[in-house]
């Protein structure tokens, strides 16, 4: 068991110096990542406090979920496909009023601190989506290179509205 602490060092390692990391439908939850250096406080009170606002771009095989908070952006790939099958959690949809929740860690990577920590609940119609398009990516045995070069193109401040993002619950 870890016990994770706003303003402890942040026990879990994390692979994005700069960016957010969707680390999703494991059997230890569904985890979202987000590393920057020198955080300062409005960016550490936008991320704990703002309402979050999440999305999902499709392209191939490719599932690039877009968050953000007010003015901050982040793009993060999923790819269902790396998660080893007996770590993978898929949640079956009972009704139509499901909701994913998602533990948000905010890190600041230049000092290795947890700055924030919250929960949020995506939609009932983006939980569907995604878990539709995790179903499809499963199945599909195409690499997400190219898709990935080809969204890495996009300005970031674009990404929302192809995202479609919207309100997460609190």
């Amino acid at each position: 068991m870890i016990t994770l602490s706003r303003g402890a060092t942040y026990p879990l390692p994390i692979r994005a110096v700069e960016g957010a990391t969707a680390n999703f439908l494991t059997d230890s939850g569904n985890l979202l990542q987000i590393g920057m250096p020198n955080l300062v406080r409005t960016e550490v009170r936008s991320i704990r406090q703002d309402p979050m606002k999440a999305g999902i771009v499709l392209d191939g095989p490719l599932i690039l979920w877009v968050f953000q908070f007010e003015t901050i952006i982040f793009d993060a790939p999923f790819d269902a496909r790396v998660i080893p099958t007996e770590a993978r959690r898929l949640p079956n949809i009972e009704n139509e009023r499901q909701r994913l929740g998602i533990d948000v860690h905010l890190v600041d990577t230049a000092s290795n601190v947890l700055r924030g920590l919250r929960h949020v609940t995506l939609s009932p119609g983006l939980t569907r989506r995604f878990l539709i398009a995790v179903q499809d990516q499963l199945a599909d045995p195409r690499s997400t290179a190219s898709y990935l070069t080809r969204s890495n193109t996009i300005p970031i401040t674009r990404l929302p509205a192809l995202a479609q993002v919207e309100r997460c619950g609190a």
